[in-house]
């Protein structure tokens, strides 16, 4: 959902944006957009690999309770960088001829807002802590409230990077800025600093991120300020962050409802959880949602084509996204223990019902940036105000039950009210509950029957090998056992989600 950044000089930022905005087609879109998905699945491979080696050397050198803590501190810095951002990056990826006045406007509200964030979160640090008992918690957050006014600082030139494409840039820059903050995290685990390497970890990433997009992009804003710019980017952009606020708060507030509740160490394992989802996700996900706003706004006058690519994302996606995240849930009790260590195992019992979420989690992923695209944020507002109540009450209701209870009620809120977002987005593109469900059911069929397989099996598997031997037979099993199953009974989905992702980049 994040949007994209600058091009190399105001006239190639013209040139990039022409290449396709006369009007290709949506074959021609979409097949320009998986070959900028193709750049951020590489980068999210590399990212990957490497953040979850650092997070297994982390897990293992930091308890559980001081991850809660980061986590914790985490929602705060998330939800307000939703208010930073002020949806002014998706103003600058939707619009259909970008000037300077607009960008440079852009770029300088967006570094006042980014200051003020700052500033008030270091000043509520301090009632924060108080409301969770925690008094480690407010130099961690007034640490990380400098993140605001760091991404500010990049955030329009990722924008125009993104509109024109420039994924290749993007993918590489993510890919250094984690190398390099990675390094830094390790380096001070080591050294016994415990949380305080989590959060220098996510300082450096930022920073490094920031520089790396201006180097990229080599876009200089002009010092001036256009009022009407600043009404028409605030009218737009008002309504994108609010209902991007409320699709984070959906999720991250079953946080903080669980910190109130229950222990920080619980907190601890439901982050490392959803770690785990985000792992998959960066690969099989993110590459497809990351173009998928530009990709709309190019087809947002053609809304067949629209549907098409819409359709073509979900398919593509689930068709990785949704084995990876059953897989990991059937072997979660041996798979947790193995990667992070003994003191992490009653994570995997809240792993195993957040990967229930993997049809749910796609569609919604690919569908919200319709309404951005489309112009329809006040439809976006209401429909995410919805999600984030049901949300909150669900959560105050199951948590006293219980850290399972709380992830249960969180995947049965997801499935009851995505109909909801697939109906509304269906009255102004030809999308359906019916049609969505009829695309995504083989996909969801085989991977539940090599779920079953790997659950009946892998018992006896590690009765004879061993837990580790085990684990790795019962995975390379469900891999060759979905494979087959697909092959058979949806053989041309594996064609043309081979076909997208194995096509040589141009």
């Amino acid at each position: 959902m994040t949007a994209g950044t600058p091009t190399l000089t105001e006239a190639a930022a013209a040139a990039d944006a022409s290449d396709i905005v006369p009007g290709p087609t949506g074959a021609e879109v979409t097949g320009r957009s998986f070959a900028a998905a193709r750049w951020v699945a590489l980068a999210s491979v590399g990212n990957v690999v490497l953040s979850f080696g650092v997070f297994l050397v982390l897990a293992r050198l930091i308890a559980p309770a001081e991850f809660g803590m980061v986590a914790i501190a985490a929602v705060f810095i998330d939800i307000l960088q939703i208010v930073a951002r002020c949806g002014l990056p998706d103003a600058v990826v939707q619009r259909a001829d970008l000037d300077e006045d607009f960008a440079a406007t852009a770029f300088w509200v967006m570094l006042g807002t980014g200051v003020l964030c700052t500033v008030a979160l270091a000043a509520s640090a301090g009632p924060i802590a108080w409301i969770f008992d925690l008094p480690e918690l407010r130099p961690v957050l007034s640490a990380l409230s400098l993140c605001f006014v760091i991404t500010a600082a990049g955030a329009i030139h990722e924008a125009r990077l993104q509109r024109s494409f420039g994924f290749r840039k993007l993918a590489l820059r993510a890919l250094g800025a984690n190398l390099v903050g990675g390094a830094v995290a390790l380096g001070m685990a080591y050294a016994g600093y415990g949380v305080w390497s989590l959060v220098v970890q996510r300082l450096v990433a930022a920073t490094a991120t920031t520089l790396l997009t201006w180097v990229a992009s080599r876009w200089m804003p002009a010092r001036r300020l256009d009022p009407a710019a600043a009404r028409a980017q605030i009218a737009f952009g008002s309504r994108v962050f609010c209902s991007y606020l409320l699709l984070v708060l959906s999720i991250r507030s079953q946080e903080v409802i669980a910190a109130y509740f229950l222990s920080a160490a619980d907190i601890g394992y439901l982050r490392l959880a959803w770690r785990c989802i985000d792992l998959v996700s960066q690969v099989a996900v993110i590459p497809l949602t990351t173009v998928g706003l530009t990709t709309y706004a190019r087809l947002q006058d053609r809304p067949d084509e629209l549907a098409s690519a819409f359709r073509t994302f979900t398919v593509a996606s689930c068709f990785v996204a949704v084995p990876a995240f059953f897989g990991m849930a059937a072997v979660a009790p041996t798979l947790i223990p193995f990667l992070f260590g003994d003191q992490w195992h009653e994570a995997a019992p809240v792993l195993r019902i957040l990967a229930l979420l993997a049809p749910e989690f796609v569609a919604t992923s690919m569908l919200w940036m319709i309404f951005t695209a489309l112009g329809r944020n006040g439809t976006a507002l209401r429909l995410a105000g919805a999600q984030f109540g049901l949300g909150a009450v669900a959560a105050v209701v199951t948590a006293p039950l219980g850290l399972v209870a709380l992830v249960a009620g969180h995947v049965a809120r997801a499935y009851l009210f995505t109909p909801v977002i697939v109906s509304a987005a269906g009255q102004v593109v030809p999308v359906s509950n019916r049609r969505l469900v009829r695309a995504l059911l083989p996909v969801t069929a085989c991977s539940a029957a090599m779920t079953v397989l790997v659950l009946l099996i892998q018992d006896p598997i590690h009765a004879v090998l061993g837990d580790r031997i085990g684990l790795f037979a019962a995975v390379g099993i469900g891999i060759l056992a979905y494979a087959g199953l697909a092959q058979v009974f949806m053989a041309d989905t594996v064609r043309s989600a081979l076909g997208f992702f194995l096509r040589r980049t141009a």
